[in-house]
This record gives C-alpha cells, structure tokens and sequence, in this order.
C-alpha cells in the first residue's frame, strides 16, 4: 500500500469520546443484575431458595433455571453448558441465580439473602486425573505420518520427557458487560461485549423460544477481548437477555473484576508427553507427542483448541515422522476458552522446549539446530498440506545479521565470565502459523456498503473491532478502491441486523475475511460507478473506455487525460440521478480449504505466516529478577494494509506473551478457588517491563498466497516471540545450574528456586 494511514479511532480514544457499552446512559427503568455464584466447585443441589432475596424492596425478581421459557443450553459445538445449572454445579464461580434490581447496591445485598443447600463431590482439577478417570468431552484426535514407531527404534538419539503450561488470564480492560433493551413485537435489543453477534442470537434465540431475527446484537467496539469474549461473553449476553424478556425492562449486566477474574475461563493448561528421535546432527527424525489440554466444566471452544494445538505441535519443523495425539479433558474449573494463539503457543512451547533440550545434548548451537529443521518450500505437514512457501532460510539470515548473533553470544559468554551476582542469556524461536478458521464453515465474512448523496461512505461488515483496528484496515480497502479520502469513510458498529450470520473476530481471520468482502463490496459498485464516469466524460469530449477509468484522490478521470477530473461526490449525485442503485452488499468465502478429521489429513489453512525472533536477558542471582536487555523480530507481514497497526500488533502480542511466560501466575488451592482474581495478585506486565532496546523487521514477502492486497494476518502469530524470553532466562539458569528445572511462568520465585 505504502501509504500512512491513520487510526481510524485514534481522535475518539485520545480526547476520551469513544463509546463503549457502560459508556452509554442509564435508561428509565434500567434493572441491574448481581448474581448468586457458587462457592464450590462441584455438587449436587439439594435446595436453592430465593424467596428473602425476592422480599427485598427494590428487587424486580430473583432468576433461576425455573424462570428460562426455551431451552436451557448455551453450549455451541457441544450443547453440555446450562446456563444456570439445575441439578448439578460444575466450578467455582457459576452463576445459579440472578437478582435483578433497581439499584445496584440492592441487588448486592439480596444476592447475600440466597440460600444454597448442596450435596458437594469431589472435584477433578489436574489434567493427569480427568484423562485417567476418562473425562474427554470426545474421544482422542490424532494426525499421523510415516512410521513413528520404527523411527524411534533406529533413531541415533532419543529423548523423551513431560513439559507443562499453565492458564493465562485475559485481562481486558473491558470486564463482561451487556445492556439488554425491550423493543417492540417481542424484539430484544443486545449491547454487548462480544466477538461473536450471531453466536449471541442463536444462543439468546434458543434460550428464549424466539426467533432469530427478534434478537438483535449490537457491538459499538471491544474494550480488548484477546478471545476471552469469542465464547465467553454469550452466558453474560443470555442473562442480560432472559432478565430484559421477564420483566419487559431494560437489564444491564456489568461484572466487577473480581467476579469476571473468578468465573470466566482462561487460556487452556496443556501437558505434553513426548518422544523424540533424532541424529547426531541434530535432524529430528520422528516425534511422538500426546497434547492434554485442561478444558474446565464444559467445552467450550476446547475441542477446536487442541486442535490448532495438534497442527502446530511440530511448530516450524519438517519432521518425515510424526505421530500427534490429542484429548481436551473435562474438570472442575471455569470453562477454558478461547485466547490470542488458540492452542498454538502451548504446542509450540513443548516443541520448542523438545529442541533446547537436543541443542543441550548434542551442544549444538540453538540458532543452527532450528534452521537445519526448518520446513523449505515444498515440505508437507504431518497432515498432509504442502508448505507452498517457506521463507525461513532469509528470515533465519536476516534475524542473524539483525542481532549480529555471533557477536552477540559472545558478550553474553564474556559477561558471564565477568560477573557472578548477574548472568546473561539468549533464547530463539521461529514460528509458522496456520491463517484460517480450522472449522472450514467459519471462513466466511459479509460486508454492506452504502454511498450517501455527498460522496461519503458507510461501511458494516462482520468484523467486531476490539482495538486491532480491523475497521482501519477494511476503511484503507475501500479507501484504495474508490479513492477517496479515509475521512470520507465511516465504519459502523457491528450489527446482526444490517450484517447477520457474522462468524467470530478471531483466528487472526479478521482482515482476511473482512477486507475481501469489503473489497469486493467496493469493486461491484466501482464496476456501476464506471459507465456514468464514461459518459459523464465523453460529455467534455473524452474519448475514453471504461478500463482506462482511474479513482483516485477524491475524483474520477481518464488515464489518459488525467487533468481532466469529475470529482467522485459528482458523480455520485449523477448515478442517483440516472437510478445506479448505491449500496452493495460483498460476501467473500476462504477458498480451497478442507480436513477430514478422522484421517487427520487435508489442507486447513489459507496459507502459513513465518517469522523468528531472539531475546537477551539478564538476571540478578540474589533476587531472581530478569530484565530484557535486547529483542530482534523477523516478521512475515506481506504487503502490510498499515505498518503502524502491525507493528503495534507485534509489541503488543510479545509484551502479552512475555507477560504469560514470566510474571502471570494463577495459583489455586485444593478446592478449585483461584487465589490472584484482581490485580493487586494477578501481575501483568506494564511498559516498564519493555524498557529494552526492541528492533523488529517486518518482511513484504509478496506471497500471492497471502490474502488482502497481499498482506497477512498479524493478531496472534507474533503471540509466539514472547517465549524467546522464558527461553532465554532457561538459559541463564542452565549456565549456573545445568540439571535445574525451571517452572513456568519463570517468575523471580521460580528463577530462584530453580537455581537453589
């Protein structure tokens, strides 16, 4: 594009006048919602009563699984979720009941006015315990190439081992909110914080017995989402919904910290247990790995997260034979839901972690070990996709010659000669991330297009804007094809009315999708716009046909006779005048996708971004505190739709990861309670935890597999360089301690019990 485009919200986020949902006034009549959560993690009730809570002045009604007139099932892929449960609790913080009331202290107290008599169960929490006892929301997944087994047994080396990754919150700045509003003729209209409008309205529709078009879901934009409101807002969405269809009131639900920290899921826990062969140079030759994921109470999205899992368990790396076996197990924790990465960076971390631990065997160097592996176009995953194009080999080079690494490693070898209270290390890891929904179905998007009587532009598409600034980049397509000045196009808020059957924001598919169905949405009327530009043309004597018609600037004009110009809101007024018809509607489907689950083969991806990256660290040895000293990002972004957003995106999706990898700890006791649910406990990172010398190198591969324009999806495959750093601060540990083992995520508690 080369271009500076501006952040399309920019103005309204910096002066404070940008809406979100709480932002919006507090309606006559308005009922706040409190719910009754439960205290244990799983039970069986005996008797739920709310008949003091009801006695409350100001109380409008205490709900419950009674109160639901449709079907009580919120489950999607698999209908296992009630939303509010009638004989059985399954995790710590599930909603049982909801008190609704004119006043939110109100509510507060009635809900402490419920009470609850249950018959508790032991609680299964651990992955090791539910894949025992057989708790599998299905049954094992597995992709398979070559002959693992006869590998393994002719392999020069092998290692075999467990590695661990634990749960991450989302944090959003925007807690789980909806605001629902009576409308006329039994319609229901949804403010709510979602990535998903037609997951919301088929859910809502179901749970209320009404149709579908009677549940209108409107998203003005996200206050941060990373995946935790994909599934996660839909239960807040239903209550909303059923409180606003029994009391025929305006309902808001608005959840505290606390309560959002406590009941809402997180990124999955994964354990990998694997085996791996290889030879003395370091080549890997077959990999056996089972992926277990910690699903929580119901499914969720757990099943298509093992699944990303099982397609990045090889990460960047050919391997002739592979054998991926996978089970998301059923527990007693909040649901696990979807998270930026979905699945791919806990796989990748294990395979990741497989390769340090051949580097140190073979003592091999870390960055020479990675490219002697590294797919080359050509090579075929183990489910069976052709990597088309492979761009490791210069991505390798140029993050080599970035970091100037051999230079690198050795003042990190002679400060760590030099000092005995601080040591140094490095970590590396590349990246190849699958770009498409893994559910074929998803891979569609629809945008509506309407050009006002002035030459402005309004825009819906499917997409939900949570901050990655999708509506920028759907603003720069149509600003590109018609013209005209970003200014001059308005994107609206996202609404199942004017665009319905809205697949999620997610998978990193958000300008895929959308972009194309703008780009097309813009191309069709283009294509009406161009025979009035002809004739209004040939009016001042130009001789023209339609293919030499340029937009450009604001005007319309023969390539030939550029100084002859028709301003492009003239030319707007002459269709409506002569009746073209100015609004159009784009739909735009993903081609050639397909995977057939039960041989774990086919083509599920669009096509793959790449990318690599190294991180130096130093560590105090007395206080266990790491600092990140410098990081090079190689990044595949192929002809980039705005270098501002993608490289916001990239520090972005490594602080968060680098966040996940040192310092977010989710502790929880025996019983299932979480211990860090606000966050005076539960420590994110802050800009102060990127004060380093940060150089990132975005590539215009110009792959003509990529997708927009020849740009590539950029929200999560960066996610990944984050590791560089728990991988690096291994390194240091392993330099005093070789045999230490270091727990994730490496805090300085973990760093210091490693090293003593």
């Amino acid at each position: 594009m080369h271009k500076s485009y501006p952040h399309i919200s920019g103005k309204l986020h910096l002066t404070g006048s940008s809406r979100f949902i709480a932002d919006e006034i507090p309606l006559p009549e308005m009922l706040y919602a409190k719910f009754f959560f439960s205290p244990v993690a799983h039970a069986r009730i005996t008797k739920l009563d709310a008949s003091d809570a009801n006695a409350i002045p100001g109380v409008e009604k205490v709900v419950t699984a009674l109160d639901i007139p449709g079907m009580n099932q919120i489950g999607l892929v698999i209908q296992d979720e009630p939303l509010f449960p009638e004989k059985e609790i399954m995790y710590i913080g599930q909603p049982l009941a909801m008190v609704l009331a004119q006043d939110e202290k109100i509510a507060e107290a009635a809900v402490k006015l419920i009470h609850l008599e249950y018959e508790e169960l032991p609680p299964i929490l651990e992955i090791e315990e539910a894949d025992k006892k057989g708790e599998w929301y299905i049954p094992e997944r597995k992709i398979e190439s070559g002959d693992v087994q006869k590998a393994l047994a002719e392999a020069e080396f092998t290692l075999q081992g467990i590695t661990e990754t634990p749960t991450q919150e989302h944090f959003y700045l925007e807690t789980q909110r909806c605001r629902a509003i009576p409308g006329e003729d039994g319609q229901i209209f949804l403010h709510t914080a979602t990535q998903s409008t037609m997951e919301v309205q088929e859910v809502v529709s179901r749970l209320l017995n009404l149709p579908a078009n009677h549940i209108i879901v409107e998203v003005p934009r996200l206050g941060g989402a990373f995946g935790g409101k994909e599934r996660g807002a839909t239960i807040w969405a239903s209550m909303a919904a059923l409180g606003c269809f029994l009391t025929h009131k305006p309902v808001q639900v608005l959840l505290e910290r606390e309560e959002d920290m406590r009941s809402t899921g997180k990124r999955h826990p994964f354990q990998g247990r694997w085996k791996v062969g290889f030879n003395a140079h370091g080549k890997i030759e077959a990999l056996d790995i089972e992926l277990l994921s910690n699903g929580g109470a119901y499914a969720d999205l757990s099943i298509a997260i093992l699944e990303r899992a099982m397609f990045h368990a090889e990460n960047a790396y050919f391997i002739p034979n592979v054998r991926i076996r996978g089970r998301a197990c059923r527990t007693n924790l909040p649901p696990n839901t979807a998270f930026r990465g979905f699945g791919a960076p806990q796989a990748i971390y294990i395979i990741e972690s497989i390769l340090e631990q051949m580097a140190k065997k073979l003592q091999l160097d870390p960055l020479e070990l990675r490219e002697l592996n590294a797919y080359r176009t050509g090579d075929i995953t183990p489910y069976s996709q052709i990597i088309i194009e492979s761009n490791f080999p210069a991505i390798f080079e140029k993050l080599a010659i970035n970091s100037n690494y051999r230079q690198l490693k050795e003042e990190v070898e002679h400060y760590n000669i030099r000092h005995n209270e601080s040591k140094q290390g490095l970590g590396i890891v590349p990246v190849k991330f699958g770009i498409s929904f893994t559910t074929t179905h998803m891979n569609q998007a629809s945008a509506l297009l309407w050009i006002y009587i002035d030459g402005t532009v309004s825009l819906t598409t499917s997409a939900v804007e949570m901050g990655q600034e999708v509506s920028t980049k759907c603003a720069i397509v149509v600003s590109e094809i018609l013209g005209i000045p970003l200014d001059n196009i308005r994107i609206e808020s996202s609404n199942s009315q004017r665009v319905g059957n809205s697949s999620p924001t997610a998978a990193s598919t958000g300008t895929d999708l959308n972009g194309n169905a703008s780009r097309i949405a813009a191309e069709k009327i283009k294509s009406r716009l161009s025979p009035i530009a002809q004739q209004m043309l040939n009016n001042q004597g130009i001789d023209c046909t339609l293919e030499k018609i340029c937009f450009k600037d604001g005007t319309v004009f023969a390539s030939d006779y550029p100084e002859k110009k028709i301003e492009f809101k003239d030319l707007i007024r002459q269709a409506y005048l002569s009746r073209i018809p100015l609004g159009v509607y784009g739909y735009y489907s993903t081609p050639d996708l397909s995977f057939d689950r039960e041989m774990g083969k086919g083509s599920p991806f669009h096509y793959f971004v790449f990318g690599a990256a190294l991180a130096q660290v130093q560590i105090n040895l007395l206080t266990g505190e790491h600092q990140v000293l410098k990081v090079f990002i190689v990044h595949e972004t192929g002809n980039s739709l705005n270098k501002d957003i993608d490289l916001g995106q990239i520090e972005g999706a490594f602080i968060q990861s680098v966040g996940w990898c040192t310092c977010e700890e989710l502790p929880r006791d025996t019983t299932g309670h979480y211990l860090a649910i606000a966050p005076s406990t539960y420590k994110i990172p802050t800009i102060r935890d990127l004060h380093c010398d940060m150089h990132i190198e975005m590539i215009p591969s110009g792959s003509k597999y990529a997708s927009i324009f020849g740009s590539k999806a950029i929200g999560e495959p960066p996610f990944i360089y984050g590791l560089t750093v728990w991988f690096a601060i291994q390194n240091v540990v392993h330099s005093v301690k070789p045999d230490a083992i270091l727990r994730f995520p490496a805090t300085p508690e973990a760093i210091l019990l490693a090293l003593n």
